[in-house]
């Protein structure tokens, strides 16, 4: 039987735009085994909404790739996914998906694909390579577009704790790329490209008092806030108690807040409170660390990755029960 894991990512982080991702520590997994007839079950997220079908993401990736390569349908199996990642809240639910489906398929290919090719397919399938990138490679990513072909570049993911807000509410990619604007402003370009340059500045450094400034955007954030409620409120507030970072973590509606260790407990506290007054949803904060580790694929039984487990730590969950907007 085969075992996979894959991260969740968080994408964009402020100023980097389609360009930065990180892997977090809420893992997506896999199991596949050899049948004569297709079952597939889903546990966890996306329980009872997810299709458990031939139609299932991580199937017909799988399905898609294999067929790419040889010709022929991925082979009949028992496929079981359980995932920890909320669908449609930014945090790379769908990336995960993807990048499960192409680690299953390669597993049975005759002669596996090298990572690149994974994150060729996986940008030709998600639509843009940050969420894909972080998931496959883990750590922290600085992905581009170079004749053709995606490049990356990994750096280690800061040392700090991620607190995410997630409200109970989904916001589609779809939506949240048509609300941009075909063009931007010349000076807000040139405020995101100086940003985006300090973002990789502060990982060469790693001084994460760079992270405040990095982070500001005006290419996405301003013109999602409105599908979003309470986000600036939100951003302020974890700044102010501390954050390094805050921003909406893909295309939302998840706040992403990156907290050193001693200042985790203020700025969750102060997000619990302000989550309760200014988000229009039950929310649910988690405190986690990002994910060293990208996506992997072993026998059941076997060993990861120099012997140790994937860094998948969560801290703490708790649920806001919060007011409606009027």
């Amino acid at each position: 039987m085969w075992h996979i894991k894959v991260p969740a990512s968080t994408a964009n982080l402020g100023s980097g735009f389609d360009a930065l991702g990180m892997a977090l520590s809420l893992p997506l997994e896999c199991w596949f085994s050899l049948a004569e007839d297709p079952l597939i079950e889903v546990r966890g997220e996306g329980s009872g909404s997810i299709p458990e079908t031939t139609d299932n993401l991580v199937w017909r990736t799988a399905d898609f790739l294999h067929r790419d390569v040889t010709g022929q349908a991925f082979p009949s199996g028992h496929l079981t996914i359980r995932s920890r990642i909320p669908l449609a809240r930014g945090l790379g639910s769908s990336a995960a998906a993807i990048v499960a489906g192409l680690m299953l398929a390669n597993t049975l290919l005759p002669e596996r694909l090298p990572r690149d090719t994974l994150l060729d397919y996986a940008t030709r399938l998600e639509g843009h390579p940050d969420n894909v990138a972080a998931a496959l490679y883990g750590g922290f990513v600085f992905a581009w577009e170079e004749a053709g072909r995606v490049r990356i570049k990994s750096y280690p993911a800061p040392e700090l704790r991620c607190i995410l807000v997630i409200p109970d509410y989904k916001v589609s990619t779809e939506e949240a790329r048509r609300v941009l604007p075909e063009r931007v402003p010349l000076a807000d370009a040139v405020f995101n490209a100086q940003r985006l340059a300090l973002w990789i500045d502060a990982l060469h450094r790693r001084d994460w008092s760079l992270l405040k400034e990095a982070g500001k955007d005006r290419l996405h954030q301003p013109y999602r806030q409105p599908l979003v409620p309470g986000m600036q409120a939100l951003i302020d507030t974890a700044l102010s108690h501390g954050a390094a970072f805050a921003g909406l973590s893909g295309s939302g509606p998840t706040i992403l807040a990156l907290v050193a260790s001693e200042q985790a407990d203020a700025v969750l506290n102060a997000l619990t409170r302000a989550a309760s007054e200014v988000v229009p949803a039950p929310s649910q904060l988690i405190d986690v660390t990002p994910s060293y580790f990208g996506a992997e694929a072993v026998l059941e039984g076997w060993q990861w990755r120099a012997g140790e487990p994937m860094g998948f730590n969560t801290r703490s969950h708790q649920t806001v029960n919060n007011r409606t907007f009027n």
